[in-house]
């Protein structure tokens, strides 16, 4: 008896041990040796509440893509990338859920390219990361962990700057691409996976309900896009009246495939990504819908976290 009495003490204590390391020590290391299955989906906490403009959501193609310390320089406007690699689609959901609720942005783009990727190919891995977190409460951050995280954030000079790259994955390698006409025009459009236009829709909804506004966006990725992919993204955007933005069509912003890819033409490097990031940094100005915070002392971390960004550069680049 004595033993099944101290066994559902440790059991009890273990409980309140594993919630209280969860509520005050998780959300501001957010690493995995800590325990947190989707380390990516949360660094977006770590920025003071709606204070961030714009999100990117989607796979590796977009935290490849965009730099928003480059924007920021250049335009003012704050803006984060929340990427995975392979993403699929509903991961991108869970991010954007995310996103919109701890920063309320104005425009959110979505990588197109997460629209052709099967999630039934990984049924098992979202069966059991729903069961672990809901039987492991230290896998999964809580709404009231964000305001202990942004206090101790603001109170830590070693924290300031956990998210200096706002989600950008910086690749300064070049591995040429073979060029081809990987944009070869055909009359077929590609269906999306079954299942995934359900998830988007919801996407949608979501942006619809909080007055976001969603844009597709394409960006140049010569090795897994191509003109059928193109024509059933626009198909899909008309359908549903919103933007769809494609950079790889006539290939607007001249992307050098010898220089400015770091995986013979799959991903960009450093030198595409200040390509797309100023495209994009121009096409929010066009539209006339955010403020440059540039000197307001509310953003004064951001230009912190550019000279950080700049200097690091400078010191892989020479």
């Amino acid at each position: 008896m004595k033993n099944v009495i101290k066994s559902i003490i440790f059991v009890i204590i273990l409980f309140f041990l594993i919630e209280g390391i969860t509520y005050f020590l998780i959300p501001h290391q957010n690493i995995k040796k800590y325990g947190v299955l989707k380390t990516s989906l949360y660094e977006i906490l770590s920025e003071e509440e709606n204070t961030i403009d714009s999100l990117f959501i989607g796979d590796s193609l977009i935290y490849s893509a965009v730099s928003p310390m480059e924007v920021w320089h250049n335009y003012g406007y704050t803006m984060f990338v929340e990427a995975s690699a392979a993403q699929l689609i509903n991961d991108s959901y869970k991010y954007l859920e995310v996103g919109i609720e701890s920063q309320h942005p104005q425009i959110v783009f979505f990588e197109a390219n997460v629209l052709y990727r099967n999630p039934k190919n990984k049924a098992w891995y979202f069966d059991l990361y729903s069961k672990m977190e809901s039987s492991v409460p230290i896998l999964k951050y809580h709404n009231n962990w964000k305001k202990v995280m942004f206090k101790f954030l603001n109170n830590n000079d070693s924290f300031k700057n956990i998210n200096v790259y706002k989600g950008y994955k910086y690749v300064t390698k070049v591995q040429s691409a073979q060029i081809k006409d990987y944009m070869h025009v055909t009359t077929k459009a590609k269906k999306l996976p079954a299942g995934n236009e359900e998830i988007f829709q919801k996407m949608l909804k979501l942006c619809e309900k909080e007055n976001v506004e969603l844009v597709l966006v394409s960006t140049p990725n010569m090795r897994s896009w191509n003109y059928s992919k193109h024509l059933g993204i626009t198909n899909l955007a008309q359908k549903y009246n919103i933007e769809f933005i494609d950079l790889n069509i006539h290939n607007p912003l001249n992307i050098d495939w010898h220089q400015e890819t770091k995986d013979m033409g799959d991903h960009l490097n450093h030198l595409g990504a200040i390509k797309v990031s100023n495209f994009l940094g121009q096409y929010l100005q066009e539209t006339n819908l955010l403020i440059d915070h540039r000197g307001d002392q509310k953003y004064a971390s951001w230009d912190e976290s550019y000279k950080i960004y700049k200097n690091n550069l400078e010191e892989i680049i020479g």
